[in-house]
């Protein structure tokens, strides 16, 4: 039988559609020889005979091997196979797969949405995998893994492309799946490309990347790679001043505190879970303590036109007032307090019928108690102890608290009880420990890690968290403008967010929606200006449809529950369903993985870290 030369190198042949064909889903039937040469996932060309239209197509379902004579399901059949310790024969048997079809090619090599099927019994050619590489856009220096189905092909990304980090990342699943392995091999891959990495890590895990790894199965697992241990060449860790590191010997540690004047009193007011009368008053101490801050010169300094922008600049929504620290408010609670004690009414009635004449100041100001120097005097301090400088002047604090009083003495011992629990942390505006620089954490090519581990406290995480995530977006912003003003490109940068289900769990959203906002902002922003975020979670049931939706990537490694499965199958569309039932399978380090230079996801098995780990119980 002579065989045709245009279907010499064909390893099948599309079948007859059915009453239960799927549209962009074709079967493919093959001889027993030929299957050994498909598996999932790759790529293959059918050429239609009748028509003479050309398809590309992926693998989603077998090859399965099926009876020539019989059905599989069939007694003969079921009978040969179960006996045959007892019966020699067999069936011959064919292959079958379900075909994808990515697209029609055109005449000019281009891909485009098919309007067609392929006719039955057309040839269907296997791609090589430098023509597949290529249709499934693995392309650039960042290396993922192996694409599974594959003998060499890599999973790879540009980490210059626009369209790739600077969009948003999830690494999701169950606790084992391969996440902290997938996080590892990103940093180190991302720190080798140049990129500055910032990773929020609240165990510690990856306080010795700058070490090669040590773990036997690792170890065995780089060598089957043709890689070799190694750790990444520049390691910064910043811990909260007062906590420890799971590094404490580490070269380059740095302790770090917040500054208060950087929070915004509206977040603040939420991460300290305040009720409504409590806000009321919190947002009256902090006005007050603005207008004092004037007052003693503090800010904005007499005569600086730059202090009188930054002021009149001031977002209080994304961030606090310049130069307020937390010792300034707790000043000013505590004169309100002092104004509703019976020594304070007292005062107070006093100060009503004796008002204080001012001296070498003009006719038209009302404000009491100030010097020619602009500084004010107090020759008889009353009222309660001041650590701030306002200290200097107590009846000035007590006449602006007068100016604007207050009621209800609970709610005020309730704000200053909170207040003074957020002192007692000594994390704000510590002395000998400045606050985190983001310009250096932006350097090309170096890997920050914020050593949260010893803080025990999801509340005081996020107020680092939000701190610096602010702080690193507005120091990109600042670099971006620059860059573009030179005409030069400026220096990618990738966040890495551990247990982001602590951060943005849809509780945590809905008792902190300004928080939530300037993440969201961050998000957005982020994207035109090369900052992407990872968000890395083993509960993305706890995960809003806000966050999932600030994401175009995914890297998703096992997970189990099938109501999670099915969550995230509603959310994550470009993913098919033969990748899906797959996912409660996957093993360790195995992953599916949709990046938006992908033509479509693939399931990749992830390279193993090169890098240490601290593993955490």
């Amino acid at each position: 039988m002579l065989v045709d030369p245009e279907s010499k190198d064909a390893v099948g042949f599309t079948h007859f559609d059915s009453a239960g064909s799927h549209d962009n889903l074709v079967t493919v039937l093959m001889t027993r020889e030929d299957l050994l040469q498909l598996a999932s996932q790759t790529l293959v060309r059918i050429k239609s005979r009748e028509d003479k239209r050309s398809y590309l197509g992926v693998i989603v379902r077998g090859p399965f091997a099926e009876p020539d004579a019989v059905s599989a399901s069939s007694t003969m059949a079921i009978g040969v196979v179960s006996q045959g310790k007892k019966i020699a024969f067999t069936f011959d048997y064919h292959g079958r797969a379900e075909v994808e079809i990515l697209g029609e090619e055109t005449a000019g090599g281009k891909l485009v949405p098919p309007g067609r099927r392929p006719r039955p019994k057309s040839p269907v050619f296997l791609l090589g995998e430098k023509e597949s590489a290529a249709v499934l856009g693995m392309a650039g220096d960042l290396c993922l893994g192996m694409v599974s189905g594959y003998d060499q092909m890599e999973a790879r990304l540009n980490p210059r492309d626009k369209s790739i980090l600077p969009r948003h990342t999830g690494i999701i699943g169950t606790t084992g799946g391969g996440k902290s392995t997938t996080v590892a091999t990103l940093i180190h891959r991302a720190q080798a490309a140049g990129i500055a990495t910032i990773v929020f890590d609240v165990e510690g895990e990856y306080t010795h990347v700058d070490e090669p790894t040590d773990h036997a199965a690792m170890l065995e697992a780089l060598e089957r790679r043709g890689q070799k241990a190694e750790g990444v060449k520049e390691l910064h860790i910043h811990h909260l001043t007062g906590r420890d590191s799971r590094n404490p010997d580490h070269d380059n540690l740095h302790g770090f505190s917040l500054n208060f004047s950087s929070l915004s009193p509206y977040a603040i007011a939420e991460i300290l879970n305040l009720s409504e009368a409590q806000q009321e008053r919190f947002h009256k101490a902090y006005d007050v303590t603005k207008l004092l801050l004037e007052d003693f010169e503090i800010f904005p300094r007499p005569r600086s036109e730059e202090d009188r922008q930054r002021m009149l600049d001031v977002d209080e929504l994304t961030t606090g007032y310049p130069q307020m620290t937390l010792q300034h408010l707790l000043d000013v609670v505590s004169a309100y307090l002092y104004s509703l004690s019976d020594e304070g009414k007292g005062e107070g009635r006093s100060r009503s019928r004796s008002p204080s004449k001012r001296k070498g100041a003009s006719e038209e100001s009302s404000d009491p108690d100030e010097g020619s120097d602009g500084v004010f005097e107090d020759p008889t301090p009353r009222g309660p102890r001041m650590l701030s400088e306002f200290g200097r002047n107590v009846g000035r604090v007590m006449a602006r608290v007068h100016a604007q009083s207050s009621k209800n003495e609970i709610s005020w011992k309730a704000l200053a009880g909170k207040l003074h629990q957020l002192r007692r942390l000594k994390i704000f505006d510590v002395a000998t420990a400045p606050g985190v620089d983001h310009d250096s954490m932006l350097t090309p090519g170096r890997v920050s890690v914020i050593d949260l581990s010893d803080t025990d406290s999801p509340q005081l995480n996020n107020l680092v968290i939000a701190d610096i995530l602010r702080g690193l977006q507005e120091t990109q912003e600042a670099r971006y403008q620059r860059a573009s003003a030179g005409g030069k490109p400026v220096t990618p940068v990738l966040i890495i967010l551990e247990e982001a289900h602590e951060f943005l769990s849809a509780s945590r959203i809905s008792q902190m929606p300004v928080l939530f906002e300037q993440v969201a902002r961050i998000a957005k922003r982020g994207r035109k200006r090369w900052l992407g975020l990872v968000f890395v979670t083993q509960l993305p049931q706890h995960l809003p449809n806000e966050v999932l939706g600030l994401l175009n990537n995914f890297i998703i490694h096992k997970i189990t529950d099938s109501s999670v499965i099915s969550r995230m199958q509603r959310t994550v569309g470009s993913i098919d369903a033969g990748l899906w039932e797959r996912v409660s399978q996957l093993a360790p380090g195995q992953a599916i993985v949709s990046f938006s230079n992908f033509t479509r996801p693939l399931m990749v098995a992830v390279d193993p870290a090169p890098v240490k780990r601290q593993l955490v119980d």
